[in-house]
This record gives structure tokens, C-alpha cells and sequence, in this order.
């Protein structure tokens, strides 16, 4: 019997506007919130599918037909993680960088990280969601100290760490 060995891709999606040459990180501000596109699993599905077969054609979408699938995928936080078989896995990052658009909406997806193993991926995926989650709170501390907004308590800090934790650690192993 022959195992199956496959790479886990963690992720993150940002709208155009929120992405100035890739420099900035972080959730969108209230505005781009207002312009914001909803994205979901299938989403992410249909937009890895069709980058892979308008760069790599036919062929490129059938080998990842059989073993491609969305493990996780956050519309808050825009991060994921999706489940590829090895032998294709650049072929599908590659693909998730030339992704412009996801709905005719203008996006840039960017690969945070690959692993062999699910655990991996997850741990990665909890120490960037972290990440973003704290520059998007740093954030909100600015616009509420010129006054421009509410302020964003230490226990919303704490609930939205914690909630991120536990939805990435649920994934099924």
C-alpha cells in the first residue's frame, strides 16, 4: 500500500487596498471594512482551481484535483490553510501568488508558510494570526486616542487571541 504524502500551505488573503506593495499587514480599517469582499471556503476553492488551470493548463489541474482541499480558512482574520499533494505543492503556491483577483475583486494572496504536517502549519498559522491580530489592536489604540473611534478593550484582545487559537487548533488532524 502507498501513502499518500502531502504539504499543508498557510496563507493569507489581502485586499488590494490593504496591501501597499506588500508593506502593510494587519486587518482592514473601518473604510476598507465597508468595501470589503466576503470571502469563504469555497471562495478559496474556486480561486486555487482556476489560477492552477489558467497557469498550468489541464494537466496542471488534474494532479491537483484528487488530494487538493481547504483545511481551514478564517473570512476575519483572511488566513488559511489547504492541503496539497507534495509532488504539486509549488505548483499550487506558485498558482496562489499569481492570483490577482478573487471575484473580480483585485487581491494579493500571500504564502506565509509550507510544512509536511498539519501541527506545523498550525503553529505557524496561531504565531501570524497573533501577529496580525496585535498590529490590528495597535491600530485601533491610534485611532482611538485621536479620537476617531472606540476603544478596544485588553479583554477584546484577549477574546479575539483566544477564539483565533482554539478555531486553528480545532482542524482535524
Amino acid at each position: 500500500m502507498v501513502r499518500f504524502k502531502n504539504r499543508y500551505i498557510c496563507f493569507e488573503v489581502l485586499q488590494h487596498n490593504q496591501c501597499n506593495a506588500l508593506g502593510g499587514v494587519g486587518k482592514p480599517s473601518s473604510d476598507q471594512r465597508q468595501n470589503a469582499f466576503i470571502l469563504s471556503t469555497r471562495n478559496i476553492n474556486s480561486l486555487v482551481r482556476e489560477q492552477v488551470k489558467l497557469n498550468f493548463g489541464d494537466l496542471g489541474a488534474g494532479h491537483i484535483a484528487s488530494g487538493f482541499q481547504v483545511k481551514y480558512f478564517s473570512s476575519q482574520t483572511r488566513m488559511g490553510i489547504i492541503k496539497v499533494p507534495r509532488d504539486h505543492c509549488q505548483m499550487v503556491t506558485t498558482a496562489l501568488t499569481l492570483a490577482t483577483h478573487i471575484n473580480r475583486y483585485p487581491c494579493v494572496v500571500r504564502v506565509w508558510h509550507v510544512s509536511g504536517t498539519i501541527k506545523k502549519c498550525q503553529k505557524a498559522a496561531i504565531r501570524t494570526d497573533r501577529e496580525l491580530i496585535i498590529a490590528w489592536y495597535r491600530n485601533q489604540q491610534v485611532i482611538a486616542k485621536a479620537g476617531a473611534g472606540p476603544v478596544a478593550g485588553d479583554s477584546s484582545l484577549a477574546a479575539m487571541l483566544k477564539e483565533s487559537q482554539s478555531q486553528i487548533s480545532a482542524l482535524e488532524l
